[in-house]
């Protein structure tokens, strides 16, 4: 029971013993003296033996109520003291927010940019997307052009099939030819008749002996081995074909020429070899 409950109950009390006295009184009109005196006298007895109770009650009460209040005190203590830590909690909690918002924001600045980057990465992958269509497309009309070069080719090297057999026949035919021309030089030369040719013979083969700043070079055939001035000489060294030459002076068993820088395909040098025909 709280304290204003308990103090309601002790009004009623004695607001009961008031109006039990008014009703006593009340009645007196119609009772003996001596009886009421009597009566009075018992009643003040039992007025006394309640007032004492409601004096031992109130007592009670005092005592509750201090008691009530210490505990209020206590309590009240209690939770001023976890009013203090929840205002702490507050605070740390205050804190932990604003450096979570602040996260947040660097977070949501980061996010921003990622998207920024993968809208600018995903217009790059569209303009990779369109280079690639196009290279297709170029890769693919290549491919026709190759398609068609081939092709072409086929058709090529059936010509050039053509024209190495026309050549083998030509050589053939130069090759009678030259026969023929040797045959006739003999007859000539049995006469006594003399032939002087731009075409050296074609069996001839020799070898660079100088070569000058000039470009011109020392080769060691001469008029002994059938070159005569103005004959043309090819150079070669192994299987790679280096020029041509012409000869400007002759002697018995030497010759200068002039390198062709028309025919030129390399750096001539000495021992290097000339021929008058390279099969």
């Amino acid at each position: 029971m709280t304290l204003l409950g308990k103090i309601f109950t002790l009004l009623v009390l004695l607001l009961s013993v008031a109006f039990f006295l008014v009703s006593l009184i009340a009645n007196s009109s119609h009772i003996d003296h001596k009886k009421k005196v009597a009566t009075y006298q018992t009643q003040a007895k039992k007025l006394e033996t309640t007032v004492d109770e409601l004096k031992k009650l109130v007592e009670q009460l005092k005592t509750s109520l201090a008691q009530e209040q210490l505990s209020r005190k206590t309590a009240l203590a209690a939770l001023q003291t976890q009013l203090e830590a929840a205002r702490d909690q507050l605070a740390q909690a205050n804190t932990e927010l604003n450096g979570k918002a602040a996260t947040l924001t660097i977070q949501t600045q980061k996010l921003s940019e990622t998207i920024d980057r993968v809208a600018a990465l995903n217009k790059q992958n569209e303009t990779l997307k369109t280079e690639i269509d196009k290279i297709i497309t170029d890769r693919n009309s290549q491919r026709r052009s190759v398609v068609s070069l081939t092709d072409k080719l086929n058709g090529l090297l059936s010509v050039e099939s053509d024209l190495r057999s026309e050549m083998g026949r030509l050589q053939s035919d130069v090759t009678l030819f030259q026969a023929r021309s040797e045959t006739a030089e003999s007859a000539l030369k049995t006469a006594g008749i003399t032939i002087f040719d731009d075409v050296p013979p074609a069996d001839l083969k020799g070898e660079i002996l100088e070569v000058s700043n000039s470009q011109r070079v020392v080769v060691s055939l001469g008029r002994d081995d059938g070159l005569r001035e103005g004959h043309r000489l090819e150079v070669y060294r192994g299987g790679q074909y280096l020029g041509r030459i012409e000869i400007k002076t002759i002697k018995d068993d030497q010759a200068v020429g002039q390198i062709l820088a028309s025919f030129r395909k390399g750096y001539i040098q000495a021992g290097d070899k000339v021929a008058s025909k390279i099969n």
